[in-house]
This record gives structure tokens, C-alpha cells and sequence, in this order.
């Protein structure tokens, strides 16, 4: 009897837990710049934009008919243009929003992001040594549920960490951040 309790209670929980959570993937477009500081002469400077492609898949977990939770797991391209040279960094970003509704189909969405640099191009050369493996950001956004399955969103992610190695200039104190404006669009597979 306490195995088909514990069965039933299994099942009831599990099908419950389901209906919380919904799972999906995402896709769009990252307009990043890298932001620079450099201690000897006080100098700070912003990079033109660079746009890259994002994409990967999230999971949106119920907390509330207001609250969610929603990881995600993207390739994300960052980087800029300093005089005509592109910086190409690309990365693997694991953000983790908490999502607040307004209405039953927007909302607003703030949290941190973890990344992991892949691969760092400038001028065709590789220079991934020139930046640290890994970048912290915080992320201010909304999206939008256009349809049941079909969402759009714009956030913004600012660079809380500096992302320049001690190969980048051993000279001179260089800091340097990533900050990023991205536009994606939504598919919830189930």
C-alpha cells in the first residue's frame, strides 16, 4: 500500500512539476562594445559596436502566476571595433533571470550572466590570451509572449568584471568590460 501511495504521490508531483515548466530556444542579435580603462594616463574609452549572432535554448520555471525563474544556455558573440580592428569574442553565457509579470504576457526580467570565453579574433589573429577565460555580467531586460509559443525580448548586460589579462599590456593597468544590447526571439517547444 505505501508503495502505491508513494507512486501515485510520485506521479501527482511529477505531472504537477511539468505544468511549471516549460522549455525552449532562443535566438538573435547581440550589439556589443568593450569599454576601456587605462590607469597611467586616466584614460577611458568606449569601442564602436560589433553586431554578432546569439543562440541556444532556455527553461522557464513557474514560481508564481507573477514570478519565474529562467535559465538559459547561449553562444553568444561579443566584442568591438577600436580603429577599423574588430575584436571577435565568443562565448558560451549561462544567464539566470528572475522574471516579473506586468501583464499575463509581459514582462520584466533582471539577473546575472556567467560566460566563458571560446575563442578571441582581431585582424584574423588569435589573441584569446589577451582576455581572461571568463566574464560576470548583471541583465536588465523585458520580453514579450507574442503568441502561446512565439516571445520577443530586448535586455541590456553590463560588465561587472574585467575581462583583460595581464598579457593584454603588462605596462599598463588595463581595464577592460564587456556590455551588450540584445534583441532575440523565442520558440517554447513544450
Amino acid at each position: 500500500m505505501k508503495k502505491i501511495v508513494l507512486i501515485v504521490l510520485v506521479m501527482v508531483v511529477g505531472v504537477n512539476l511539468k505544468a511549471q515548466i516549460s522549455v525552449g530556444l532562443k535566438g538573435g542579435t547581440s550589439f556589443s562594445s568593450i569599454q576601456i580603462k587605462e590607469s597611467s594616463q586616466s584614460m577611458k574609452s568606449s569601442s564602436d559596436n560589433r553586431t554578432a549572432f546569439m543562440a541556444g535554448g532556455y527553461a522557464t520555471i513557474s514560481i508564481s502566476d507573477k514570478l519565474k525563474l529562467q535559465p538559459e544556455f547561449l553562444y553568444q558573440g561579443m566584442g568591438g571595433s577600436i580603429d577599423k580592428v574588430t575584436f571577435k569574442n565568443e562565448y558560451v553565457s549561462i544567464p539566470v533571470l528572475l522574471k516579473y509579470g506586468i501583464t499575463d504576457n509581459f514582462y520584466l526580467e533582471a539577473g546575472p550572466q556567467f560566460s566563458l570565453l571560446v575563442s578571441s579574433k582581431a585582424a584574423g589573429e588569435d589573441i584569446k590570451d589577451a582576455f581572461k577565460s571568463s566574464d560576470f555580467q548583471v541583465l536588465i531586460g523585458a520580453s514579450l509572449n507574442l503568441t502561446d509559443k512565439i516571445g520577443a525580448g530586448v535586455r541590456y548586460g553590463m560588465g561587472l568584471s574585467n575581462i583583460a589579462s595581464n598579457t593584454f599590456n603588462s605596462n599598463i593597468s588595463t581595464d577592460i568590460r564587456n556590455k551588450a544590447f540584445m534583441v532575440m526571439v523565442s520558440y517554447k517547444i513544450f
